[in-house]
Protein backbone atom coordinates (compact mmCIF):
# COMPACT_ATOMS: atom_id res chain seq x y z
CA UNK A 1 0.00 0.00 0.00
CA UNK A 2 1.37 3.29 -0.59
CA UNK A 3 2.68 5.38 2.15
CA UNK A 4 0.74 8.67 1.89
CA UNK A 5 -2.97 6.35 1.46
CA UNK A 6 -1.88 4.15 4.39
CA UNK A 7 -1.46 7.30 6.45
CA UNK A 8 -4.38 8.74 5.08
CA UNK A 9 -6.11 5.50 6.26
CA UNK A 10 -4.79 5.46 9.96
CA UNK A 11 -5.85 9.29 10.28
CA UNK A 12 -9.66 8.34 9.06
CA UNK A 13 -9.85 5.36 11.34
CA UNK A 14 -8.23 7.16 14.34
CA UNK A 15 -10.37 9.99 13.48
CA UNK A 16 -14.04 7.93 13.28
CA UNK A 17 -12.88 6.42 16.50
CA UNK A 18 -12.80 9.93 18.35
CA UNK A 19 -16.19 10.64 17.25
CA UNK A 20 -17.64 7.37 18.44
CA UNK A 21 -16.23 8.02 21.57
CA UNK A 22 -14.18 4.99 21.75
CA UNK A 23 -10.48 5.31 21.78
CA UNK A 24 -8.36 2.80 19.75
CA UNK A 25 -5.52 1.54 19.51
CA UNK A 26 -4.86 3.07 16.48
CA UNK A 27 -5.76 6.63 17.80
CA UNK A 28 -3.57 6.14 20.61
CA UNK A 29 -0.82 5.75 18.19
CA UNK A 30 -1.97 8.98 16.15
CA UNK A 31 -2.58 11.50 18.95
CA UNK A 32 0.11 12.46 21.56
CA UNK A 33 -0.13 10.95 25.11
CA UNK A 34 -1.67 13.44 28.04
CA UNK A 35 -1.47 11.46 31.04
CA UNK A 36 2.16 10.17 30.62
CA UNK A 37 2.25 10.06 34.61
CA UNK A 38 0.14 7.34 34.72
CA UNK A 39 1.41 5.58 31.85
CA UNK A 40 4.84 5.85 32.97
CA UNK A 41 4.46 4.13 35.89
CA UNK A 42 2.07 1.07 34.00
CA UNK A 43 5.20 0.42 31.82
CA UNK A 44 6.86 -0.03 34.82
CA UNK A 45 5.10 -2.08 36.20
CA UNK A 46 4.84 -4.17 33.00
CA UNK A 47 8.70 -4.21 32.74
CA UNK A 48 8.81 -5.89 36.19
CA UNK A 49 5.99 -8.03 34.90
CA UNK A 50 7.58 -9.28 31.97
CA UNK A 51 10.84 -10.87 34.20
CA UNK A 52 8.38 -13.13 35.86
CA UNK A 53 6.94 -10.66 39.13
CA UNK A 54 3.45 -9.87 39.79
CA UNK A 55 3.20 -6.29 41.04
CA UNK A 56 -0.13 -4.95 42.07
CA UNK A 57 -2.47 -4.33 39.90
CA UNK A 58 -4.03 -0.43 40.02
CA UNK A 59 -7.51 1.24 39.71
CA UNK A 60 -7.30 4.28 37.91
CA UNK A 61 -9.69 7.19 39.38
CA UNK A 62 -11.02 9.86 37.44
CA UNK A 63 -14.10 12.35 37.00
CA UNK A 64 -16.19 11.41 34.21
CA UNK A 65 -15.24 12.23 30.46
CA UNK A 66 -11.37 12.89 31.49
CA UNK A 67 -9.68 10.53 30.32
CA UNK A 68 -10.19 6.86 31.85
CA UNK A 69 -10.72 4.78 29.14
CA UNK A 70 -8.14 6.36 27.41
CA UNK A 71 -5.63 5.04 29.65
CA UNK A 72 -7.19 1.66 29.25
CA UNK A 73 -6.64 1.85 25.59
CA UNK A 74 -3.09 3.45 25.63
CA UNK A 75 -1.57 0.50 28.25
CA UNK A 76 -3.63 -1.96 26.16
CA UNK A 77 -1.14 -0.76 23.05
CA UNK A 78 1.52 -0.64 25.14
CA UNK A 79 1.11 -3.76 26.74
CA UNK A 80 0.16 -5.27 23.01
CA UNK A 81 3.79 -4.00 21.30
CA UNK A 82 5.74 -5.18 24.59
CA UNK A 83 4.53 -8.87 24.25
CA UNK A 84 1.74 -9.28 26.37
CA UNK A 85 -1.98 -11.22 25.54
CA UNK A 86 -4.69 -8.57 26.66
CA UNK A 87 -8.15 -8.98 27.60
CA UNK A 88 -10.19 -5.75 27.68
CA UNK A 89 -13.92 -5.62 29.02
CA UNK A 90 -16.04 -2.81 30.47
CA UNK A 91 -18.66 -3.51 33.01
CA UNK A 92 -22.36 -3.32 32.31
CA UNK A 93 -25.72 -5.61 33.13
CA UNK A 94 -24.18 -8.63 30.98
CA UNK A 95 -20.91 -8.05 32.50
CA UNK A 96 -20.17 -8.13 35.93
CA UNK A 97 -17.36 -9.40 38.80
CA UNK A 98 -19.33 -10.64 41.89
CA UNK A 99 -19.68 -13.99 39.96
CA UNK A 100 -15.65 -14.94 38.92
CA UNK A 101 -16.62 -17.56 36.36
CA UNK A 102 -19.18 -15.78 34.77
CA UNK A 103 -16.76 -13.04 34.43
CA UNK A 104 -13.86 -15.29 33.23
CA UNK A 105 -16.49 -16.36 30.26
CA UNK A 106 -16.10 -12.40 29.47
CA UNK A 107 -12.34 -12.23 29.83
CA UNK A 108 -11.02 -15.02 28.54
CA UNK A 109 -12.21 -15.02 25.09
CA UNK A 110 -11.35 -11.81 24.48
CA UNK A 111 -7.60 -12.31 24.87
CA UNK A 112 -5.87 -10.31 22.07
CA UNK A 113 -2.31 -10.95 21.19
CA UNK A 114 0.11 -8.95 19.60
CA UNK A 115 0.61 -11.12 16.72
CA UNK A 116 -3.25 -12.13 15.84
CA UNK A 117 -5.98 -9.75 14.72
CA UNK A 118 -8.31 -12.65 16.07
CA UNK A 119 -9.30 -12.72 19.53
CA UNK A 120 -7.96 -16.25 21.69
CA UNK A 121 -4.88 -18.18 21.89
CA UNK A 122 -6.16 -21.14 19.48
CA UNK A 123 -3.58 -20.67 16.95
CA UNK A 124 -0.68 -19.67 19.17
CA UNK A 125 -1.65 -23.25 20.87
CA UNK A 126 -1.64 -24.92 17.60
CA UNK A 127 1.71 -23.95 16.89
CA UNK A 128 2.74 -26.46 20.46
CA UNK A 129 2.75 -29.90 21.38
CA UNK A 130 2.20 -32.35 24.25
CA UNK A 131 5.89 -32.69 24.50
CA UNK A 132 5.90 -29.02 25.38
CA UNK A 133 3.62 -29.02 28.24
CA UNK A 134 6.02 -30.81 30.99
CA UNK A 135 8.99 -27.93 31.03
CA UNK A 136 5.81 -25.49 31.69
CA UNK A 137 3.82 -24.10 35.07
CA UNK A 138 0.76 -25.96 33.97
CA UNK A 139 2.26 -29.43 35.17
CA UNK A 140 3.38 -28.15 38.66
CA UNK A 141 1.37 -30.06 41.69
CA UNK A 142 -1.18 -28.29 43.15
CA UNK A 143 -0.89 -24.88 41.46
CA UNK A 144 -4.72 -24.86 40.94
CA UNK A 145 -7.52 -24.99 43.56
CA UNK A 146 -8.63 -27.68 40.89
CA UNK A 147 -7.07 -29.45 38.47
CA UNK A 148 -10.09 -29.97 35.78
CA UNK A 149 -9.15 -26.53 33.30
CA UNK A 150 -5.51 -27.97 33.28
CA UNK A 151 -6.07 -31.39 32.02
CA UNK A 152 -8.43 -29.93 29.49
CA UNK A 153 -5.53 -28.24 28.26
CA UNK A 154 -3.53 -31.67 28.19
CA UNK A 155 -6.61 -33.21 26.64
CA UNK A 156 -6.50 -30.69 23.76
CA UNK A 157 -2.89 -31.69 22.34
CA UNK A 158 -4.13 -35.17 22.02
CA UNK A 159 -7.32 -34.42 20.10
CA UNK A 160 -8.67 -33.29 16.85
CA UNK A 161 -11.02 -31.28 15.23
CA UNK A 162 -13.97 -31.21 16.89
CA UNK A 163 -13.05 -32.73 19.96
CA UNK A 164 -10.20 -29.98 20.05
CA UNK A 165 -12.68 -27.20 19.35
CA UNK A 166 -14.73 -28.36 21.82
CA UNK A 167 -12.00 -28.72 24.74
CA UNK A 168 -11.11 -25.37 23.38
CA UNK A 169 -14.54 -23.71 23.94
CA UNK A 170 -14.19 -25.14 27.38
CA UNK A 171 -10.77 -23.47 28.13
CA UNK A 172 -12.71 -20.19 27.20
CA UNK A 173 -15.61 -20.86 29.78
CA UNK A 174 -18.30 -22.91 27.97
CA UNK A 175 -18.16 -25.62 29.78
CA UNK A 176 -19.36 -28.98 28.02
CA UNK A 177 -20.77 -31.68 29.93
CA UNK A 178 -18.89 -33.92 31.59
CA UNK A 179 -19.98 -37.33 30.48
CA UNK A 180 -18.58 -35.61 27.33
CA UNK A 181 -15.53 -34.51 28.52
CA UNK A 182 -14.78 -38.03 30.44
CA UNK A 183 -15.31 -39.67 27.48
CA UNK A 184 -13.04 -37.35 25.27
CA UNK A 185 -9.96 -37.79 27.76
CA UNK A 186 -10.38 -41.69 27.53
CA UNK A 187 -10.38 -41.96 24.11
CA UNK A 188 -7.92 -39.64 23.58
CA UNK A 189 -5.72 -40.39 26.45
CA UNK A 190 -6.85 -44.32 26.78
CA UNK A 191 -7.47 -43.97 30.70
CA UNK A 192 -10.43 -42.73 32.72
CA UNK A 193 -10.09 -39.50 34.15
CA UNK A 194 -9.26 -39.22 37.65
CA UNK A 195 -10.27 -35.71 39.96
CA UNK A 196 -9.81 -35.67 43.63
CA UNK A 197 -12.90 -33.11 43.77
CA UNK A 198 -15.22 -32.56 41.63
CA UNK A 199 -15.13 -28.95 39.80
CA UNK A 200 -17.63 -26.40 40.93
CA UNK A 201 -17.78 -23.05 38.88
CA UNK A 202 -18.49 -21.17 42.61
CA UNK A 203 -15.33 -22.48 43.84
CA UNK A 204 -13.05 -23.07 41.54
CA UNK A 205 -12.89 -20.46 39.12
CA UNK A 206 -9.78 -19.12 39.67
CA UNK A 207 -8.51 -22.24 37.92
CA UNK A 208 -9.79 -21.07 34.41
CA UNK A 209 -7.72 -17.85 35.04
CA UNK A 210 -5.07 -19.54 36.10
CA UNK A 211 -4.30 -22.46 33.29
CA UNK A 212 -4.95 -19.58 30.62
CA UNK A 213 -2.55 -17.05 32.25
CA UNK A 214 0.22 -20.19 31.90
CA UNK A 215 -1.43 -21.25 28.73
CA UNK A 216 -0.30 -17.20 27.95
CA UNK A 217 2.87 -17.85 28.95
CA UNK A 218 3.17 -21.08 27.57
CA UNK A 219 2.36 -19.99 23.98
CA UNK A 220 5.42 -17.60 24.29
CA UNK A 221 3.65 -14.23 25.56
CA UNK A 222 4.97 -12.48 28.59
CA UNK A 223 1.57 -12.28 30.41
CA UNK A 224 -1.46 -11.85 30.99
CA UNK A 225 -3.16 -8.04 31.42
CA UNK A 226 -6.78 -7.64 32.63
CA UNK A 227 -8.24 -4.10 31.79
CA UNK A 228 -11.33 -3.54 33.40
CA UNK A 229 -13.36 -0.54 32.67
CA UNK A 230 -16.52 1.21 34.18
CA UNK A 231 -15.90 -0.62 37.39
CA UNK A 232 -18.36 2.11 39.31
CA UNK A 233 -21.15 -0.05 37.89
CA UNK A 234 -20.54 -1.89 40.62
CA UNK A 235 -22.57 0.14 43.25
CA UNK A 236 -25.81 -0.89 41.15
CA UNK A 237 -25.38 -4.23 42.50
CA UNK A 238 -27.11 -5.68 45.63
CA UNK A 239 -24.87 -5.80 49.01
CA UNK A 240 -23.82 -9.27 49.03
CA UNK A 241 -22.96 -9.08 45.59
CA UNK A 242 -20.89 -6.03 45.95
CA UNK A 243 -19.10 -7.91 48.32
CA UNK A 244 -18.15 -10.64 45.90
CA UNK A 245 -17.33 -8.54 43.32
CA UNK A 246 -14.95 -6.42 46.03
CA UNK A 247 -13.35 -9.98 47.02
CA UNK A 248 -12.74 -10.67 43.23
CA UNK A 249 -11.29 -7.41 42.18
CA UNK A 250 -9.38 -7.62 45.16
CA UNK A 251 -7.76 -11.10 44.12
CA UNK A 252 -7.27 -9.50 40.65
CA UNK A 253 -5.60 -6.43 41.33
CA UNK A 254 -3.45 -8.93 43.59
CA UNK A 255 -3.62 -6.92 46.29
CA UNK A 256 -2.98 -9.03 49.06
CA UNK A 257 -0.32 -11.08 47.77
CA UNK A 258 -2.82 -13.83 47.11
CA UNK A 259 -2.34 -13.81 42.89
CA UNK A 260 0.25 -16.91 42.06
CA UNK A 261 -0.30 -17.21 37.97
CA UNK A 262 1.21 -14.15 35.57
CA UNK A 263 -1.92 -12.07 35.28
CA UNK A 264 -1.62 -8.12 36.03
CA UNK A 265 -4.74 -6.09 36.18
CA UNK A 266 -5.58 -2.46 35.71
CA UNK A 267 -9.30 -1.05 36.47
CA UNK A 268 -10.71 1.97 36.22
CA UNK A 269 -13.60 3.37 38.33
CA UNK A 270 -15.62 6.85 38.00
CA UNK A 271 -14.87 8.63 41.64
CA UNK A 272 -18.71 8.74 42.11
CA UNK A 273 -17.89 5.25 43.29
CA UNK A 274 -16.52 6.29 46.23
CA UNK A 275 -19.17 9.49 46.69
CA UNK A 276 -22.55 7.39 46.32
CA UNK A 277 -21.58 4.11 47.70
CA UNK A 278 -17.94 3.59 49.97
CA UNK A 279 -18.86 6.80 51.93
CA UNK A 280 -21.85 7.76 54.05
CA UNK A 281 -25.26 7.38 52.44
CA UNK A 282 -26.93 4.16 52.59
CA UNK A 283 -24.06 2.28 51.99
CA UNK A 284 -21.04 3.13 53.38
CA UNK A 285 -19.29 0.27 51.98
CA UNK A 286 -16.05 1.21 53.43
CA UNK A 287 -16.34 0.64 56.65
CA UNK A 288 -20.05 -1.85 56.35
CA UNK A 289 -18.37 -4.34 54.11
CA UNK A 290 -15.47 -5.82 56.39
CA UNK A 291 -18.29 -6.67 58.93
CA UNK A 292 -20.16 -8.48 55.82
CA UNK A 293 -17.65 -10.38 55.25
CA UNK A 294 -16.54 -11.40 58.75
CA UNK A 295 -20.50 -12.80 59.39
CA UNK A 296 -20.28 -14.46 55.56
CA UNK A 297 -16.89 -15.48 55.05
CA UNK A 298 -15.29 -15.09 58.32
CA UNK A 299 -12.10 -13.37 59.73
CA UNK A 300 -10.05 -13.24 56.58
CA UNK A 301 -12.11 -12.29 54.39
CA UNK A 302 -12.98 -8.95 56.71
CA UNK A 303 -9.06 -8.69 56.62
CA UNK A 304 -8.80 -8.97 52.56
CA UNK A 305 -11.48 -6.41 52.62
CA UNK A 306 -10.31 -4.26 54.73
CA UNK A 307 -7.38 -3.83 53.26
CA UNK A 308 -8.87 -3.58 49.44
CA UNK A 309 -10.58 -0.49 50.73
CA UNK A 310 -7.44 0.77 52.16
CA UNK A 311 -5.32 -0.10 48.77
CA UNK A 312 -8.26 1.23 46.80
CA UNK A 313 -7.71 4.91 48.05
CA UNK A 314 -4.16 4.81 48.44
CA UNK A 315 -1.38 6.61 46.66
CA UNK A 316 -0.61 3.28 44.59
CA UNK A 317 -3.33 4.42 42.20
CA UNK A 318 -3.25 6.92 39.95
CA UNK A 319 -5.79 9.49 39.24
CA UNK A 320 -6.86 11.56 36.34
CA UNK A 321 -6.78 14.71 36.47
CA UNK A 322 -7.83 17.63 34.49
CA UNK A 323 -5.35 17.89 31.78
CA UNK A 324 -3.53 21.16 31.76
CA UNK A 325 -3.76 23.50 29.17
CA UNK A 326 -0.13 22.78 27.25
CA UNK A 327 -1.24 19.22 27.25
CA UNK A 328 -5.17 20.07 25.54
CA UNK A 329 -3.30 22.09 23.12
CA UNK A 330 -0.83 19.25 22.02
CA UNK A 331 -4.32 16.85 21.68
CA UNK A 332 -6.61 19.70 20.15
CA UNK A 333 -3.34 20.45 17.75
CA UNK A 334 -2.97 16.74 16.70
CA UNK A 335 -6.40 16.03 15.97
CA UNK A 336 -6.55 19.04 13.73
CA UNK A 337 -3.84 17.27 12.07
CA UNK A 338 -5.43 14.49 11.58
CA UNK A 339 -8.58 16.08 10.20
CA UNK A 340 -6.08 17.62 7.61
CA UNK A 341 -4.79 14.08 6.66
CA UNK A 342 -8.20 12.97 6.27
CA UNK A 343 -9.65 15.27 4.14
CA UNK A 344 -6.02 16.49 2.57
CA UNK A 345 -7.01 20.28 3.48
CA UNK A 346 -4.97 22.33 6.14
CA UNK A 347 -7.14 23.06 8.69
CA UNK A 348 -6.97 27.22 10.28
CA UNK A 349 -7.58 25.69 13.98
CA UNK A 350 -6.78 28.14 16.87
CA UNK A 351 -7.00 25.55 19.59
CA UNK A 352 -6.12 28.20 22.37
CA UNK A 353 -9.49 29.80 21.51
CA UNK A 354 -11.50 26.87 21.48
CA UNK A 355 -9.81 26.05 25.41
CA UNK A 356 -10.55 29.33 26.01
CA UNK A 357 -14.18 29.42 25.34
CA UNK A 358 -14.91 26.09 26.94
CA UNK A 359 -13.35 27.22 30.16
CA UNK A 360 -12.88 24.43 32.48
CA UNK A 361 -14.32 20.94 31.17
CA UNK A 362 -13.95 17.60 30.40
CA UNK A 363 -11.31 16.34 28.24
CA UNK A 364 -13.89 14.38 25.97
CA UNK A 365 -15.88 17.74 25.64
CA UNK A 366 -12.84 19.41 24.24
CA UNK A 367 -12.61 17.15 21.57
CA UNK A 368 -16.34 16.89 20.34
CA UNK A 369 -16.15 20.81 20.07
CA UNK A 370 -12.71 20.68 17.75
CA UNK A 371 -14.09 17.91 15.73
CA UNK A 372 -17.52 20.00 15.15
CA UNK A 373 -15.74 22.68 14.53
CA UNK A 374 -12.86 21.77 12.15
CA UNK A 375 -16.26 19.67 10.76
CA UNK A 376 -17.86 22.88 9.88
CA UNK A 377 -14.79 24.70 8.96
CA UNK A 378 -14.01 22.15 6.24
CA UNK A 379 -17.80 21.67 4.54
CA UNK A 380 -18.79 25.37 5.16
CA UNK A 381 -15.56 27.32 5.32
CA UNK A 382 -16.59 29.06 7.98
CA UNK A 383 -15.89 28.94 11.51
CA UNK A 384 -18.31 28.33 14.30
CA UNK A 385 -18.83 29.96 17.76
CA UNK A 386 -19.00 27.03 20.49
CA UNK A 387 -21.26 27.05 23.43
CA UNK A 388 -21.19 24.59 26.53
CA UNK A 389 -24.12 23.08 28.25
CA UNK A 390 -23.21 21.21 31.69
CA UNK A 391 -23.94 17.47 31.39
CA UNK A 392 -25.08 16.29 34.44
CA UNK A 393 -24.61 12.65 35.86
CA UNK A 394 -27.63 10.58 37.71
CA UNK A 395 -26.23 10.05 41.24
CA UNK A 396 -25.46 5.86 41.49
CA UNK A 397 -28.32 3.85 43.67
CA UNK A 398 -28.57 0.56 44.64
CA UNK A 399 -30.62 -1.40 42.12
CA UNK A 400 -31.11 -5.77 42.84
CA UNK A 401 -32.18 -6.23 39.27
CA UNK A 402 -29.29 -4.45 38.02
CA UNK A 403 -27.04 -7.58 37.00
CA UNK A 404 -28.54 -10.85 36.22
CA UNK A 405 -28.17 -13.98 38.09
CA UNK A 406 -27.51 -10.84 41.06
CA UNK A 407 -27.44 -13.51 44.54
CA UNK A 408 -25.01 -16.01 42.45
Amino acid sequence: MDINKSENLNAIFALESLRAGVPTRNSTRELPDIRKNITVNIVRDLEEFQFGNRPMGKLVWGQYGQGKTHVLTTVEHIALDMGFAVSRVSLSREVSCHNLFDFYKKVGPRVRTPDSNVSGIQRALNQKQASDLPDSMIYEVKRYVNRLPAIVLEDYFYTSGEEQDMLYSDLMGIKIPMQDFKRIHRSSRHESLVLTENFKVNDHASAYFGVLADAIRFCGYKGWVILIDEVELLGRLGRLARLKAYMNLNWLLNWTNEMKYPIYTIAAAATRLQDDTWYGGVNDDRHKMPEVAASKFGQTAKDQIEEFFNKAVSSINPKVYPATEEGLLELLNGIASLHGKSYHWIPEFNSKELISKLGSTTVRTYIRAALETLDIQYVYKENVKLEMNEMKEEKLSEDESFFSEDAS
